[in-house]
């Protein structure tokens, strides 16, 4: 992927125009990248109104198993992982369990419905009907509080941000928190993913394919759910597209 820095440039898009079928290149205006700050970034998320898309490039170390002593993970700590990911900021966490139930709820009524013989133009007039009884038929989720982080307060609304969340760790033995260890984070819900790279920390280059199938043996197993969160570091995140703009976050 070609990344334009300053002022936008020019590139070519090859149309088809309708009426003569005839391929003609078209020039098109490639948006600039704008750069900003990690203080600049987290200012911008707390801007965010309502449920906002944004698509995140992040660089983050990958989960895995140490290994015994025998096949110690010899991979361990020599490895980023970059992700390429689809989300969603804002949400409503409790909301959006509900909504997810609902879909279910109304999925496996409608499969019942038809393996009972309802013919398909009965079951689509009844489909009103049905999505205001899923509604009313799941049980409201509510959300117990988090084991790890928790909610930053807006500075520009003063209340509680769905997008930021902060951690600070403890020492194990006093239970003391260590401000050294304090970071901020972005809380996105994961709608897709493209196939993450890795790559060597030391030379930038990707792993082998030998590297890869020895990996792939250590990476933890993610658990399979429906809605997939995740809170990315803001150290840990390279570039940013939302509202049709692209930031590339340095230092």
């Amino acid at each position: 992927m070609i990344t334009f820095f300053g002022d936008s440039k020019m590139t070519e898009k090859t149309v088809k125009t309708v009426d003569s079928g005839v391929k003609v290149s078209l020039p098109v205006v490639a948006k600039p990248v704008v750069e900003i700050t990690k203080a600049q970034l987290v200012n911008l998320l707390f801007g965010v109104k309502g449920v906002t898309f944004i698509g995140a490039d992040t660089k983050t170390d990958p989960d895995m198993n140490k290994g015994g002593r025998e096949n110690a993970n010899y991979l361990l700590g020599k490895v980023d992982k970059f992700s390429f990911v689809s989300c969603m900021l804002g949400f409503d966490y409790e909301a959006r369990r509900d909504t997810l139930a609902s879909k279910k709820w109304l999925e496996e009524t409608i499969e019942a419905a038809k393996e009972a013989g309802i013919p398909d133009d009965v079951i689509q007039k009844s489909i009103g009907t049905l999505k205001e009884y899923s509604e009313q038929s799941i049980e409201k989720f509510e959300a117990k509080p988090r084991k790890w982080g928790k909610h930053m307060i807006n500075p520009n609304t003063g209340k509680v941000s769905r997008v930021m969340v902060n951690h600070t760790k403890k020492d194990r033995k006093t239970g003391e928190l260590l401000p050294e260890t304090y970071a901020e984070y972005m809380q996105v819900e994961i709608l897709n993913a493209k196939s993450p790279e890795y790559r060597y920390k030391d030379s930038g280059e990707i792993l082998t394919e030998e590297d890869m199938e020895t990996l792939k043996k250590y990476l933890k197993p993610r658990q399979e759910d429906d809605l997939v969160i995740r809170d990315y570091a803001i150290n840990n995140i390279l570039n940013v597209r939302i509202n049709k703009a692209h930031y590339k976050v340095n230092g």
